[in-house]
């Protein structure tokens, strides 16, 4: 009986380790988006100040689909936030890794969520890109 129990912990602490290394590369990958998306903002708030008001008051036009994945990263970083304040010690050692699993997949989610933002906002400057590119040439006979 104690090899079954050695073995259940030895699992558990492979899983732990695991879920480590996970947590880890999650956190690295939010740092970068984090940084991306803090870069992306200040050079916005540059050209911000480099442009008109009209410029600066341009309107996209996004599908139903991206406003609410934009909606739902939102909703869930908050929801994910509160859980993380919330956390509990009383719990078992598996009820600590199925958190921190349940944790791990919803950042997992969450990130797919931010790369596909990302693509779109991409999307959208090639578009505005092309669109200016299309003005000057019609203005310039």
């Amino acid at each position: 009986m104690p090899d079954a129990a050695d073995e259940m912990l030895a699992r558990l602490a492979a899983h732990r380790r695991s879920l480590g290394k996970q947590i880890s590369k999650i956190d690295e990958i939010m740092e970068r988006s984090n940084n991306t998306l803090l870069h992306i903002e200040s050079n916005n708030k540059a050209l911000a100040l480099n442009a008109s008001p009209q410029d600066s008051q341009k309107v996209y036009n996004l599908k139903p689909e991206c406003e609410l994945a934009v909606v739902r990263i939102l909703q869930n970083f908050r929801q994910l936030m509160q859980s993380s304040d919330q956390r509990e010690d009383t719990g078992s050692a598996l009820d600590g890794c199925l958190a921190y699993r349940h944790r791990v997949e919803h950042l997992g989610s969450s990130v797919r969520k931010l790369v596909a933002l990302c693509d779109t906002v991409s999307q959208m400057r090639s578009f505005q890109a092309e669109q200016e590119a299309q003005e000057a040439g019609e203005a310039s006979p």
